[in-house]
């Protein structure tokens, strides 16, 4: 049913979908195959705000989501906006790359964005494939190893790792929504 339901969608129709779902307040049409969400809504129509910051580096990481029509495939992409307080170099949205240039870096940090990353898997994946994927293609990366010393102790007495957490979870959530919204 998924294949058969991927292969009837043009962006137009997508775009459509996750309007009527008010997923986001606005979507913006990369080219003729990526839609990003832009200032993404909770279920009650409130912005959500996906932003982390670390407590004692101050690396700061924000989260964007998209849909890519490719092909008869959906695919689900999450643009990771990496600052910090290293004034030495600055990332403009002139510097994206290929489908990068679809991710708006106009966040309210703190500090300018420094590097920008892009996770994309199948829309209808599992959240194990989730995981894997966001682990393999952003938390790898030894720029971002301050993610791994992000630690809060929850509730229980465990050191959980907070940022990681995090990232997953409203990765998970937003492809979700998304995955409603076109079924």
């Amino acid at each position: 049913m998924l294949s058969s339901l991927m292969m009837n969608y043009s962006v137009d129709t997508l775009k459509q979908r996750i309007e009527a779902a008010h997923l986001a307040g606005f979507i913006y049409q990369h080219q003729q195959h990526i839609l990003v969400l832009q200032e993404p809504l909770t279920d009650q129509g409130e912005t959500l705000s996906f932003f982390a910051q670390h407590e004692t580096t101050s690396d700061q990481i924000g989260l964007q989501f998209a849909v890519k029509l490719d092909g008869n495939q959906l695919k689900f992409l999450i643009g990771a906006t990496h600052s910090n307080q290293d004034r030495g170099y600055e990332i403009g949205a002139g510097n994206l790359k290929g489908e990068q240039k679809a991710f708006n870096l106009l966040y309210a940090f703190y500090n300018y964005p420094k590097a920008f990353y892009l996770v994309e898997l199948p829309l209808f994946s599992n959240s194990a494939q989730l995981e894997q994927a966001i682990q393999e293609q952003l938390f790898s990366r030894p720029e971002l190893n301050f993610i791994q010393t992000a630690t809060k102790t929850n509730p229980r007495g465990q050191q959980v790792q907070w940022i990681k957490d995090y990232i997953v979870q409203q990765s998970l959530d937003m492809k979700v929504r998304i995955q409603t919204a076109l079924l």
